[in-house]
Order: C-alpha cells, then sequence, then structure tokens
C-alpha cells in the first residue's frame, strides 16, 4: 500500500526566519543530501554569520519544518550571461548584482503538492522587498537537477550559463516586480 501523503492547504502555511521559534529541521529530507545537510548542519551559523537568511514552512501548530529556502546577496559575471550583448549589462557591467537563492527544499511528502512554487512565491515577494532598499539586476540560483531545472524553467527562470550540468538560472527584478505589484 502507498504511503499517505499529508493534505496541504497552503493558506495555512506560515512561513518564517529559521530559528524565530524552535524550529524541528532533525525530520527533514528532500532527498538531496547536501540540501538537507545544509538545512541541519549549516543554516544556524550561517544565518548568525549573517551569510544567509533562511526560511522555514511549517503548518501550525508545529514546528516541523516542511520546506524552506536560503537567500544571500551576490553578483555574478556577466561573462557567463548568456545573450549578453542584448542588454545593457555586456556594454556596461563586467558583473551584474543579484539576489542569490542558495538553497530550497521541500520535505519528500509535501513535494509535488504545490509548496514549491509557494515557498518561490514567498521569495520573490521578499526580493521585491528587498529592491525597495538596494538596486540589483535579478533573482539567480544554480540549478541541482534536470527535474529542478525543470520546475524553474516552468515558472520562467531562464538559463543564464552555458554547458552547465547544473545550470545558473535567472529571474529579472522587473518580471518579479511585475508579478508581485502588477507593475
Amino acid at each position: 500500500m502507498p504511503s499517505q501523503r499529508p493534505k496541504v492547504d497552503l493558506a495555512q502555511v506560515e512561513i518564517r526566519p529559521y530559528g524565530s521559534q524552535q524550529t524541528v529541521v532533525n525530520r527533514f529530507d528532500c532527498g538531496v543530501k547536501s540540501i538537507n545537510a545544509f538545512l541541519k548542519n549549516k543554516a544556524n551559523k550561517s544565518g548568525k554569520r549573517m551569510e544567509h537568511r533562511v526560511f522555514c514552512a511549517h503548518l501550525p501548530p508545529s514546528n516541523v519544518c516542511i520546506g524552506y529556502y536560503a537567500l544571500q546577496l551576490g553578483s555574478d559575471s556577466v561573462e557567463a550571461f548568456k545573450g549578453k550583448d542584448k542588454t545593457y549589462l555586456g556594454k556596461n557591467y563586467t558583473a551584474f548584482p543579484a539576489v542569490h537563492l542558495s538553497f530550497v527544499g521541500v520535505d519528500e511528502p509535501y513535494q509535488r503538492r504545490g509548496l514549491g512554487q509557494h515557498l518561490l512565491m514567498d521569495v520573490f515577494e521578499r526580493v521585491a522587498a528587498i529592491s525597495d532598499h538596494a538596486g540589483f539586476y535579478a533573482l539567480t540560483l544554480q540549478s541541482f537537477n534536470e527535474d529542478s531545472t525543470a520546475f524553474y524553467r516552468s515558472l520562467n527562470f531562464v538559463e543564464y550559463s552555458e554547458g552547465l550540468r547544473q545550470p545558473k538560472m535567472l529571474y529579472p527584478l522587473e518580471d518579479i516586480l511585475t508579478l508581485v505589484r502588477g507593475r
């Protein structure tokens, strides 16, 4: 008999900063060792050093993490940006500023239930808020595998690197603001 997947009412999901309450992460397993390891072993220290801001999804009243993501500020080389000659970036810059989505994971029982997309909408809202205080070109990420690349493509992320097994992808800030604020 196949295992029952828990029902997920996305309206009930709370996404809050890691450690804002006793976040339970020891049961988290998204099926990818490195993504699990970051949450379980490095998220707390990385947050204290202010290298990342980690946000965890919970179904109240539980503090068990059912999904998470980590954001950081940075830049990437315009040289890596395919199609750079068609944008102002290739003509004017050597690097482009970005908010980087370093990690995102959904606990296996909650996968393919809309939680990943729900987490990314929260990311977009936070990225839009950051844009009120700092300038940057896009939200970037490095896809982990073919499945995650297909997922990000379905949400209109575009690859900006060529020939990588784990492609670099981005979502321009202008498009995020249109999505979030209708600009």
